[in-house]
């Protein structure tokens, strides 16, 4: 009898894989894209959270039940963890202290 769990198990993490190489190929395109910080933290925040959760339940899923997926568990309740209060730190100290970002123009890039 063949055993369809280790290829369905494949399936999941690559799955998982794919929609978490997409959400952080998002982030790098809107943090380069966005005009303004704000804009920018929350491609940051969004997109960089749901690729680290795709990514390390592909990497959970392809791993199966071990020592090793505890690891990725705690790794992934950090990600959950600091990454929105470091935005939210960047963006309260972007609004306290009226920071203006530099605007460049065509000409700036043209140097």
């Amino acid at each position: 009898m063949i055993d369809f769990l280790p290829s369905i198990r494949q399936l999941f993490a690559f799955v998982f894989f794919i929609t978490g190489i997409y959400f952080l190929l998002s982030t790098a395109v809107g943090l380069i894209r966005f005009p303004n910080l704000y804009t920018r933290l929350h491609a940051g925040s969004k997109c960089l959270m749901a690729g680290g959760i795709s990514v390390f339940m592909g990497c959970i899923a392809l791993e199966g039940i071990s020592f090793v997926s505890l690891k990725l568990i705690i790794i992934l309740a950090f990600l959950l963890i600091t990454n929105p209060i470091a935005i939210h730190v960047i963006a309260k100290f972007d609004n306290n202290y009226n920071l203006i970002p530099k605007v460049y123009t065509k000409e700036d890039f043209e140097k």
